[in-house]
């Protein structure tokens, strides 16, 4: 469709979608902002004022005819304003956590000085600096925006200066035109006009693409990027990069794609020939940058190892899949817990713990090789380890590493003890997660390795051991997390907004870290997606 025939469809959906509840004038006038946006750089948006919605549509339409076709339209109709100061704007920034806050600013009560909460995010408008330890304006970044967008600027304040904050009702105009407003229950994100399944469908294509586009020739990623101003992020973890991989084949599995299977081939290459290094038979996965060896790095790449094996029906990575495991048995005390980080080339003893993720991520490999690879010495490894969890409630830490190995470990052994394990690990934790502001992927990785550990209780008469879980709760928490964690997927509407979009396009980010993107914040959601796809259609990873 050509831009005018987006933008008129779009209109027509905005005003089926405005309803009376909401005030959508100041001092009697209508507000219309226009994004246009290409996937190359920034988006150019223009605002709109007049007496009604058709007066804002023929302003933005005879604008429009001059315009050249672009990648993405997005349209938004300010609403439900609320007066207040420059001091008084500060306050509530200073209470909201960095890039959470939701509305626009217009910085005079004209709407003259309006822009979008996307602008003020998508350019760091409301942040910390070196000489403010507290969300606050930046004036630096504001400046800078309004003057490469051509756009009026107050850049002079005292505290009694005027404001108005804004909602907004918005549509983003594509072949297939998404409603974007703030609900009770999620933030401002698209409809989904699509089936669930079919929509986490296409975010698993489209964040295992993004994935694939940072294999660089040699088969080391590029990290991420600080996306608002395009800064790439130089530092590099072995750990991510195995664990990446894994997501990668996990995506392949249910989306079959050969740019991405060269991408995997590239990766894995890089993580056997660049990044393991030997100790006699002893395998281990090395950061050349801290020079250390990591236990949950040994674990990720048995991990990636043998999905590939799995995924692709070939045992040629077996013997350096034992090396590692090996390599964390050298680890594993008589307590049964792991040693977590050695020193290169030493091998000595750095730290024997950094993070408790690192022994979950061991016994879910163990357990990942012992399915191939049926040595008892894996499993033995993984009971001694669970005796250690049990003896020291490590339940308590709501690990989605441990919901994954206690689903796998009740495979080989359907003991009550190891379910009863799992059910605690994710039981205490799911109001928080139903109710966390942040998308944190990690919560619904952790729900779906238990739904599919409970599924196999049921199926084994287990049910007594359900009696007081409450299966309801976590469904509901599962499907509401399907739903809002994508408030943290590069959708364009939200890309556009970005210095580069192509360039994060398709990822996910953090929001409070600066919208930040990096390897591991895709795989993340990826792995939960693949997941969530996966029960949906009624095929349970094994």
């Amino acid at each position: 469709m050509d831009l005018l025939t987006r933008f008129n469809t779009a209109i027509d959906v905005l005003e089926r979608r405005m309803n009376t509840e909401d005030i959508y004038y100041w001092n009697r006038q209508m507000t219309l902002f226009v994004s246009l946006g290409q996937a190359t750089e920034r988006a150019c948006v223009v605002r709109f004022q007049g007496k009604n919605l058709q007066s804002v549509a023929d302003q933005a339409r005879h604008w429009l005819r001059k315009q050249p076709e672009t990648d993405w339209l997005k349209l938004d109709i300010a609403r439900n304003f609320e007066a207040t100061t420059f001091e008084a704007l500060q306050v509530q920034l200073r209470m909201t956590r960095k890039n959470y806050f939701r509305r626009g600013i217009s910085f005079d009560r004209k709407m003259q000085c309006a822009y979008l909460e996307e602008e003020l995010n998508g350019n760091a408008v409301l942040t910390k600096d070196p000489t403010h330890d507290e969300l606050h304006v930046n004036l630096t970044n504001l400046t800078n925006y309004t003057q490469h967008q051509g756009r009026t600027a107050r850049i002079a304040f005292h505290p009694t200066s005027p404001c108005l904050l804004f909602e907004t009702l918005g549509v983003f105009a594509g072949e297939t035109p998404h409603v974007l407003e703030v609900t009770r229950d999620v933030e401002k994100i698209r409809d989904t006009t699509s089936h669930l399944p079919s929509e986490i469908k296409t975010i698993v294509a489209a964040s295992s693409r993004y994935l694939a586009r940072q294999v660089q020739t040699n088969g080391r990623f590029q990290y991420g990027y600080f996306p608002c101003f395009d800064k790439p992020i130089r530092f590099y973890n072995s750990l991510r990069h195995a664990s990446t991989l894994y997501s990668m084949i996990e995506a392949y599995r249910l989306a079959p794609d050969e740019i991405l299977r060269d991408a995997i081939d590239r990766a894995k290459r890089y993580l056997i020939d660049e990044l393991i290094v030997l100790n006699g038979e002893l395998a281990f996965v090395l950061d050349r940058e801290s020079n250390e060896i990591k236990l949950g790095a040994n674990a990720a790449a048995i991990l990636a190892l043998t999905e590939y094996m799995q995924t692709f029906g070939t045992t040629q990575d077996l013997h350096v899949s034992r090396q590692l495991a090996e390599g964390i048995l050298s680890l594993q005390q008589t307590s049964g817990q792991y040693l977590h980080v050695l020193e290169y080339p030493s091998f000595q003893l750095k730290d024997a713990f950094r993070i408790i993720y690192y022994e979950g991520e061991a016994t879910y490999a163990l357990m990942r090789l012992y399915a191939l690879d049926p040595d008892s010495r894996w499993l033995d490894s993984v009971v001694r380890s669970f005796d250690h969890f049990l003896a020291h409630a490590y339940w308590k830490y709501h690990d989605h590493w441990l919901s994954y190995s206690a689903n796998e470990l009740t495979k080989q052994l359907p003991e009550a003890r190891y379910f009863q394990f799992g059910l605690q690990n994710v039981a205490p934790k799911l109001d928080f997660i139903h109710h966390r502001e942040t998308t944190y992927p990690t919560f619904l990785e952790l729900m779906l390795a238990a739904r599919e550990m409970i599924d196999r209780m049921e199926a084994l008469g287990q049910k007594a051991l359900l009696a007081d879980f409450p299966l309801e709760w976590l469904d509901q928490t599962i499907e509401r997390r399907m739903v809002y964690q994508r408030n943290g997927f590069f959708y364009p509407e939200v890309a556009m907004y970005m210095k580069k979009p192509d360039r994060i396009l398709g990822s996910f980010y953090i929001r409070h870290h600066s919208m930040r993107v990096r390897i591991d914040d895709v795989e993340h959601n990826l792995s939960g997606y693949c997941r969530a796809w996966a029960r949906m259609l009624k095929e349970v990873p094994s």
